[in-house]
């Protein structure tokens, strides 16, 4: 079997028909007519979305999946109820660095020691340090 019918038979859907709605709420958009105004589809388009049940047959067609996982920031498995097939490839932050570009590396590099200073700054001012 193809590494990608496995990837398929192993995904598992999330616990609830909400999954959307969850999703939704924690990207900070309070109400399904807010966020659908910020996708620019109609807020009874949206709302028949988030009423559908999860996985392949919940309705919602791939373009909108794609742009709502977009906007989401998140996969399309998870916009349709599945587990987050981002996160099982990337377990970690150093395979995440390591699936950096050189540019991506540096500029990762460049945050954490914004960072790391930052923390030793507010240390000293707070007597820490």
């Amino acid at each position: 079997m193809s590494s990608l019918g496995t990837a398929c038979t192993s995904s598992k859907f999330l616990n609830g028909k909400r999954t959307l709605q969850r999703l939704r709420r924690q990207a900070g958009y309070r109400s399904a007519k807010e966020f659908a105004e910020a996708l620019g589809v109609p807020p009874s388009t949206y709302a028949r979305y988030e009423r559908a049940g999860d996985g392949a047959d919940c309705g919602i067609p791939l373009p909108a999946a794609w742009q709502i996982a977009d906007k989401l920031g998140c996969s399309i498995d998870l916009v349709v109820g599945r587990e987050d097939i981002d996160t099982l490839k990337l377990a970690g932050i150093d395979a995440r660095y390591g699936a950096l570009s050189l540019e991506g590396r540096v500029l990762v590099d460049s945050y954490l020691s914004y960072v790391e200073e930052s923390e030793a700054s507010r240390a000293r001012l707070l007597g820490r340090g």
